[in-house]
């Protein structure tokens, strides 16, 4: 049903990220991305590119769902070099997702589909 599907989309302007390089600005990082998505990105010779496209997924996800989340209960995760969306949280949701980027913008999109229990 088309009333449990959601559609998010985000651009980033990438110098936002450039600007703040990691090593200088950990803590800034840290409240954004987890982990795994920092080794992720660091693994770039261009991080920011990266940063921003991950940024611009998470985003797009909070834009899609109806409820209210954080944006580090929000893994962006890359299975076969395509990105995937992994919840912290246990909300009934699956999540198709694309992320681009070109020069200075990294833009997501993201549908969302609300499971719903069949009777």
């Amino acid at each position: 049903m088309l009333e449990n599907i959601g559609v998010g989309v985000d651009i980033v302007d990438v110098s936002r990220f450039q600007k703040f390089p990691y090593n200088s600005k950990k803590k800034f990082y840290e409240k954004i991305f987890l982990p795994s998505e920092i080794k992720y990105c660091l693994d770039f010779k261009n991080s920011a590119v990266h940063f921003a496209g991950k940024f611009a997924a998470k985003e797009a996800v909070k834009k899609s769902i109806r409820e209210t989340i954080d944006i580090r209960d929000i893994e962006v995760v890359n299975v076969s070099s395509a990105p995937k969306i992994k919840l912290k949280k246990r909300l009934p949701y699956s999540f198709s997702v694309s992320i681009s980027h070109e020069n200075d913008f990294a833009i997501a999109v993201v549908i969302s589909e609300r499971k719903t229990k069949l009777k």
